[in-house]
């Protein structure tokens, strides 16, 4: 489906719920009939909201972009962990450009 008008929706702040929320759009949005491509900057373990899209799978695309533990201010990212951000933005990127894909969600990346 092709849409006219394209929104940015933000979710932030400490605690938990802001990828609950996304995910939660991504499965609204499989019901109206759209595709929605999930790209993980920060996970890269198969969390069971991962494994549960996995049955979505013709409308909703995930990959995950990290490693199985966190970066936060006392432990700074590695070189490692830019590069493996770069590559994620450059599939956001593509993804984007494609237009294969209605909704593309960005989770962790800020």
């Amino acid at each position: 489906m092709k849409l006219t008008k394209g929104y940015i929706q933000v979710y932030t702040g400490n605690g938990k719920g802001k990828t609950t929320a996304a995910i939660g759009q991504a499965v609204r949005a499989a019901g109206a009939g759209l595709k929605s491509f999930i790209i993980q900057f920060m996970k890269e373990y198969p969390y069971s909201e991962i494994i549960s899209l996995k049955e979505l799978g013709k409308w909703i695309t995930v990959e995950q972009y990290g490693k199985d533990d966190f970066v936060y201010k006392a432990k700074m990212p590695g070189n490692a962990d830019l590069e493996t951000a770069k590559k994620a933005l450059k599939r956001a990127e593509e993804i984007m450009l494609n237009e294969e894909y209605d909704i593309l969600i960005l989770d962790e990346i800020i």
